[in-house]
C-alpha cells in the first residue's frame, strides 16, 4: 500500500502489518491489506503452519503460511471483494469473504479465524481419550459437538460446508438455526460472527462476538475478535478493553501485543505502543509485522537513527522474509537522506 507522507521527513506507512511504499504520491490508488490469526476451537493455535490462500474471482492470488503465533496477511491489495481460504488435511475447509474498502484510507481488514478440526472416522470407543500421539484437539471438538443436539451439529456442519464453499449468507442461515436449536452453541456463535464481519455487518458481528464471550469467557481469541469489530468501527475505548481483556487471558500472544501496539499508534500512545511492539517481537522475534510497525513508529517521532537500526536488525534476522525487498529500498533511501531531511518536522 502507499500513502504520502505526512511530514517533509521520509515516513514509512506501516498500516497494521504493511510496508509501504517510501515517497508515494498522495494521488495514488488507496490499497489495503487483510490480517489474520488463526485458532483452533478452544482458543488453542494450531501446532503447526498453516497455508493459507486469497482469491480473487475464484482463483488462487497469493498463499502465505502462518507464523509461529497463527498470524497472517496479505498486503498491497486493490479495492475489490477477495477470499481467503484454509484447505488443510487435519480441518474442515474455511472460506471467508474480505472486501478492501477504497473509500477508507489505509484500509484494513482484520480477520480472527478458527478452524474446526476434522472428525476421527470411526474412532475406538475403547480407546481413551488422550490417545499417544493425538491431536487433544480432535478429541476436544468430537466430545464438545457431542454436548449438542443433532440437529443443530448438523446445522453447523452445513455452515462449515457453505463457508468453505464461498456462501456466507448461506452460512448465516445454517449457524442461526444452530444456535436457535442449542443456544449455547458457542462456535457457531463465533463463525456467525466472522460472516457478519466479511459482510461489513459490524453490528451483528459485534453481537455474536460478544455473545461468544458469554459463553466462554477464558477464550482469548473471542476478545480479540470483539476488539477488532470495535476498532473497524472506531469505537477505540471498547477495542482496548476487550483487547485488554484478550491479552490478560493471553498474555504472551504476539498477535495481541502487536495489536495492542496498533491501537496505541492510533490513539498517539507512543511510548505504550513501542512497549507493546517490543513485547510482540520478544514473544515472537520471528513476527515481521510487529517489526514494521515499530519502524513506523520511530519514524513518525522522527526518529530515524533507530528506525534505521530496527530496519538492519530486520534484514539480518529475517534474509527470507517477502518483505525484506522493500525493506531494503526503505533502509537505502533512509540511508541516503540528508540528516537535515530526515529530522525536519
Amino acid at each position: 500500500m502507499s500513502r504520502e507522507p505526512r511530514t517533509k521527513a521520509l515516513l514509512l506507512s506501516v498500516c497494521v502489518w504493511l510496508l509501504a511504499s517510501v515517497g508515494a504520491l498522495a494521488q495514488q490508488q488507496t490499497l489495503g491489506n487483510v490480517v489474520g490469526h488463526i485458532n483452533v476451537q478452544r482458543g488453542d493455535s494450531p501446532p503447526e503452519r498453516i497455508l493459507v490462500t486469497l482469491e480473487i474471482r475464484g482463483a488462487p492470488m497469493d498463499s502465505v503460511y502462518t507464523d509461529s503465533s497463527g498470524t497472517f496477511g496479505f498486503h498491497n491489495l486493490g479495492p475489490n471483494s477477495y477470499y481467503v481460504t484454509v484447505n488443510d488435511d487435519h480441518y474442515e475447509p474455511l472460506r471467508r469473504q474480505v472486501v478492501i474498502d477504497p473509500v477508507q484510507q489505509s484500509p484494513t481488514v482484520y480477520l480472527e479465524l478458527t478452524l474446526v478440526p476434522k472428525k476421527k472416522e470411526k474412532p475406538d470407543a475403547a480407546a481413551p481419550s488422550s490417545a499417544n500421539g493425538s491431536n487433544r484437539n480432535l478429541v476436544d471438538v468430537h466430545e464438545y459437538l457431542q454436548n449438542f443436539p443433532k440437529p443443530a451439529v448438523k446445522e453447523f456442519e452445513k455452515g462449515i460446508k457453505a463457508d468453505a464453499e464461498g456462501k456466507p449468507d448461506d452460512g448465516i442461515k445454517h449457524y442461526l438455526k444452530a444456535v436457535a436449536i442449542a443456544p449455547n452453541f458457542y462456535v457457531a456463535h463465533d463463525n456467525l460472527g466472522s460472516d457478519y464481519l466479511s459482510k461489513s455487518d459490524f453490528a451483528n458481528a459485534r453481537k455474536e462476538f460478544a455473545r461468544v464471550i458469554e459463553l466462554n469467557q477464558s477464550d482469548s481469541a473471542a476478545y480479540f475478535n470483539l476488539s477488532n469489530v470495535c476498532m473497524l468501527t472506531g469505537q477505540m475505548a471498547d477495542a482496548q478493553q476487550n483487547l485488554n481483556e484478550g491479552l490478560r487471558r493471553q498474555p504472551d500472544s504476539a498477535f495481541g501485543q502487536f495489536l495492542l501496539g496498533s491501537l496505541n499508534m492510533r490513539l498517539q500512545k507512543y511510548p505504550l505502543a513501542e512497549v507493546a511492539l517490543l513485547r510482540a517481537i520478544q514473544v515472537d522475534p520471528t513476527m515481521a509485522q510487529a517489526r514494521l510497525q515499530l519502524v513506523n513508529l520511530l519514524l513518525q517521532q522522527g526518529r530515524k537513527e533507530a528506525a534505521v537500526a530496527q530496519l538492519h536488525e530486520f534484514v539480518s534476522t529475517l534474509p527470507d522474509s517477502p518483505f525484506t525487498p522493500q525493506a531494503k529500498q526503505v533502509l537505502q533511501k533512509l540511508e541516503g537522506q540528508t540528516k537535515p531531511a530526515s529530522v525536519t518536522n
